[in-house]
């Protein structure tokens, strides 16, 4: 019997090319329906998404969907959803990960070498935060839209460089840009993932056969290391206002081990730290990590 499912996306491209990514798991016997959502996050492009909501804002139409019978599933970049999703739905599968490195594009390699004062595009405020750290010279310039767009201003010489994430380059084959180290900015909670969410309230045949589905095309490594990261940007009440860094790593004997990264706004403190336990334990692993990076901040760090 073929399973048809309506998919939820936003209408970009690199969002329709990961839909495409999803689809390429489901077996010969589902059929789906893109179903295209123009995201409050994409409407208002003149402004910081710390300004209008947060990261949030190319959930919640998504959510909309999900929720009222629309679509079945929706397909997100999972460093976009905020640590509390709509009640009734649950991230039902992630993807095997791609790359969660950060890229400098222009016509400067690395950090080291761009000039004194280089103005440097971003929309995030953790890029943001931290190259400020490692280079406090450096002239951060807001910067929002789709990567075609992004790449556009750059070349029209707005820009000395940008940051973009190497993921969504790769998704587009784009193949521009030097890889930033992590020592100079860590990634983001779930960057490189992609996520599909569903409804849980629900208790119907249909429901139990796309549970099923998702069930056999969820990644464990991607799904444990982004429960221990998500846990640890929630114990940090992160959002898209705060600087934080979380990255969890497998290891050879099926252990995580965390990396936690936060920083002041202005990009004058950081405080990094580590943690490593049972894949089991991935929840409590980033609580830990969290309470302990949080207790050395002596209130001068940055939360919601």
């Amino acid at each position: 019997m073929t399973l048809k499912i309506r998919i939820a996306t936003r209408k970009s491209e690199l969002a329709l090319r990961q839909v495409d990514i999803v689809k390429s798991y489901f077996g010969e016997y589902v059929e789906t329906e893109t179903i295209k959502v123009t995201a409050s996050g994409d409407k208002i492009l003149n402004k910081p998404l710390s300004d209008i909501g947060g990261k949030g804002l190319f959930i919640k139409e998504l959510e909309y969907f999900i929720l009222n019978g629309f679509a079945d599933i929706a397909v997100h970049s999972m460093k976009d959803m905020e640590t509390d999703i709509a009640k009734n739905t649950e991230i039902s599968a992630v993807l095997p990960r791609g790359d969660r490195s950060d890229v400098l594009l222009g016509n400067y390699d690395s950090f080291d070498n761009l000039p004194d004062k280089a103005i440097v595009g971003t929309s995030s405020v953790r890029r943001a935060a931290f190259a400020k750290y490692y280079r406090p010279d450096l002239n951060i310039k807001f910067l929002r839209g789709n990567v075609e767009t992004r790449i556009e201003k750059l070349n029209s010489g707005l820009y000395d460089a940008i940051i973009l994430a190497k993921a969504g380059l790769d998704r587009l084959n784009i193949n521009v840009g030097n890889i930033i180290p992590n020592e100079i900015i860590p990634p983001a909670s779930s960057q490189g993932v992609i996520a599909i969410q569903s409804t849980t309230n629900r208790n119907n045949e249909y429901q139990k056969q796309l549970k099923m589905t998702l069930n056999k095309i969820n990644d464990e490594r991607a799904f444990f290391e982004t429960l221990a990261e998500r846990s640890l940007l929630k114990t940090l009440d992160g959002s898209c206002r705060s600087p934080i860094s979380a990255s969890a790593h497998f290891t050879d004997s099926k252990e995580l081990i965390l990396y936690g990264a936060i920083a002041t706004l202005d990009g004058t403190k950081v405080i990094r730290s580590k943690i490593k336990g049972s894949i089991k334990d991935a929840i409590k692993l980033g609580k830990e990590l969290g309470n302990k990076i949080k207790a050395q901040t002596n209130g001068d760090f940055f939360f919601k």
